[in-house]
């Protein structure tokens, strides 16, 4: 079992998946990000335990979620930055 602030949320779940290419860089990001001071371990879980989603996303995808909030929060980048290299991003990706 494991929790989400003290709240239960369920078992956890050990199945294995092969590491895609994204969720490798969502960690890359996180650990820049850490040691550039720009975001702390406690602010990135605070973050991820405030997901309204937290329960529909898998271990990766409240990472990066949370990540952008966390930028966003401290006025890193704007959620239209993010939107516009994400778009750009999946039509790079899409035509390889």
């Amino acid at each position: 079992m494991n929790d989400v602030g003290g709240d239960p949320a369920g078992p956890v779940d050990k199945s294995q998946h092969a590491v895609e290419d994204w969720e490798l860089l969502t960690d890359a990001i996180t650990i820049v990000l850490d040691r550039k001071g720009l975001k702390t371990t406690d602010e990135h879980r605070r973050t991820i335990e405030g997901l309204s989603r937290y329960r529909e996303l898998a271990y990766y995808e409240r990472w990066a979620a949370a990540t952008e909030r966390l930028l966003i929060e401290k006025g890193v980048l704007t959620e239209k930055e993010i939107d516009r290299r994400v778009e750009k991003l999946k039509r790079v990706w899409s035509e390889e």
